[in-house]
């Protein structure tokens, strides 16, 4: 089973200790690659790095944070993008040297799978335990008739159950991959016809989670679905089924510019002869003094979740600190936005009652297009 790094979050490589009296410094290789541990293929994206680090008087080795190095490869894309990567390998070759470039010893190789997610503080130093479900949350709402994908560990998930009711409605079976590609699967299945309640992952072979599963029928409201990457590095969707409301922020400068004209030419036609009068010091009303320019505007959309349930409190947690977040409205237009909202109060049903969340996305454009 692969040791991940989580990018967003530190991850420290120490070097084995070398008590040679040549040691010098130590060569550090780092290659980051799309595909299957091996050879990269034709198409395959590929970058190494190589750092060389001397060791602290009285020490025998050295010590690299090497998550950001990596997190600069991912270029997360809308989840239906086909060239998109959310694991990558990362090979990591040590090697002791002496001052002339001559490796002491053989050195050490070590391979890890890495994903744009993070650990939080309380997991500590180099966190590295594999998710089943990579959602954190164990309820989930959908729109009736829309299909659920739930994204899971090909390393652990062994099989995916929809049921309603007790009855299975499919059962998908998941098998590893080395493609680092396929290292996240999402299942996904249609609720056209079938009403789902319950999602049974199967993990590590015989051990178990349930999925708590609620189908919202909203017929009054536009219901807007806002898809984001959360702390596993996979792409989890929460719906806002309520009010909504577009607003539009302009911005723009002004300047003073002078509309007189000590000289203003008019021509006309006489006859067959074209002849050019002047007037003298004049400026022309209808023209602008104070002039605008540099105007654009960005849009802000404020949604409405409806009724959820304090068991969700985890995936707002997440959307709040996600850096990529897609909306996807009642059209089926997907739009990239930024949640404008810098604080977030969890509600409970002790304290709340009903809970209900509202929060403001921005569009991550202009309105006038201004793309060079």
């Amino acid at each position: 089973m692969s040791t991940i790094i989580r990018t967003r979050s530190p991850f420290f490589i120490r070097t084995p200790n070398e008590t040679s009296s040549s040691l010098s410094y130590f060569n550090i290789n780092i290659t980051i690659k799309e595909g299957t541990t091996t050879i990269t293929a034709c198409g395959e994206l590929s970058t190494q790095y190589v750092l060389n680090k001397k060791p602290i008087t009285g020490e025998d080795s050295v010590t690299i944070e090497i998550s950001e190095i990596i997190n600069d490869f991912f270029t997360n894309e809308y989840p239906q993008a086909t060239t998109n990567q959310q694991s990558f390998w990362v090979n990591v070759v040590t090697k002791a040297k002496e001052s002339d470039g001559t490796t002491i010893g053989t050195g050490t190789s070590t391979t890890y799978l890495a994903q744009e997610g993070y650990n939080e503080f309380k997991d500590g130093v180099n966190y590295t335990a594999q998710p089943n479900l990579m959602i954190t949350s164990d309820y989930i709402q959908y729109k009736k008739g829309q299909s659920i994908k739930m994204p899971v560990n090909v390393e652990k998930v062994n099989t995916v159950e929809f049921k309603y009711n007790g009855s299975v409605i499919s059962t998908n079976s998941v098998s590893d991959s080395t493609e680092s590609g396929n290292k996240i699967k999402y299942v996904s299945q249609s609720t056209s016809s079938n009403q789902i309640d319950e999602i049974v992952i199967t993990y590590d072979t015989t051990s178990t989670r349930t999925i708590k599963v609620e189908e919202i029928d909203e017929c009054k409201y536009p219901v807007n679905k806002i898809t984001f990457l959360n702390k596993w590095g996979a792409y989890e969707n929460l719906y806002f089924f309520k009010k909504s409301t577009e607003s539009l922020e302009t911005q723009k400068e002004n300047f003073n510019r002078s509309i007189f004209q000590t000289r203003k030419p008019t021509a006309r036609l006489l006859g067959e002869v074209c002849t050019t009068t002047y007037t003298y010091n004049v400026y022309d009303t209808n023209q602008h003094m104070n002039k605008t320019f540099n105007a654009n505007g960005t849009e802000t959309l404020q949604l409405n979740t409806g009724f959820v349930s304090e068991s969700m409190n985890d995936s707002f947690r997440e959307l709040m600190v996600s850096e990529y977040v897609w909306l996807t409205d009642s059209l089926n237009n997907v739009l990239p936005v930024t949640l404008k909202d810098s604080s977030l109060t969890y509600k409970t049903g002790l304290n709340d009652k009903m809970i209900n969340y509202t929060m403001s996305f921005e569009k991550s454009f202009k309105l006038i297009n201004n793309v060079r």
